[in-house]
C-alpha cells in the first residue's frame, strides 16, 4: 500500500469578501510522520497561517492534519490552493 493517502482535501470553496476562509486536509500514512504544506497556483505558501498536527494511530501509522486560514479574504487571495504531504520518500 502507498505510504501516504489523503482522507480529506479541500475542493471548491466559495466565500464573501472580508470573511475568513479555512481549508483543511488530512493524510494517513505509515512509517514516519509527514511534512505538510500548502501551495497557491503551484507556488509554495512559505509564510502561510496554518496549523498542523501529527497524531499516531498505532506504532507505525499516523494521521496528519493541516489547516490553512485566510483571514479577511480579498480578491487577490483567489487561486488554486493545494495541500501537499511528504513522508517516506513519497509526496502527494
Amino acid at each position: 500500500p502507498p505510504a501516504l493517502s489523503f482522507l480529506e482535501n479541500p475542493s471548491n470553496v466559495t466565500s464573501s469578501l472580508g470573511k475568513t476562509v479555512r481549508l483543511r486536509c488530512r493524510v494517513r500514512g505509515a512509517g514516519e510522520p509527514p511534512e505538510m504544506g500548502w501551495q497557491r497556483d503551484g507556488h509554495p505558501l512559505e509564510l502561510a497561517d496554518s496549523d498542523q498536527a501529527q497524531v499516531p494511530l498505532s506504532e507505525d501509522v499516523w494521521l496528519g492534519t493541516s489547516q490553512l486560514s485566510i483571514p479577511a479574504v480579498q480578491l487577490s487571495d483567489a487561486g488554486r490552493y493545494r495541500c501537499w504531504a511528504r513522508a517516506g520518500g513519497e509526496q502527494l
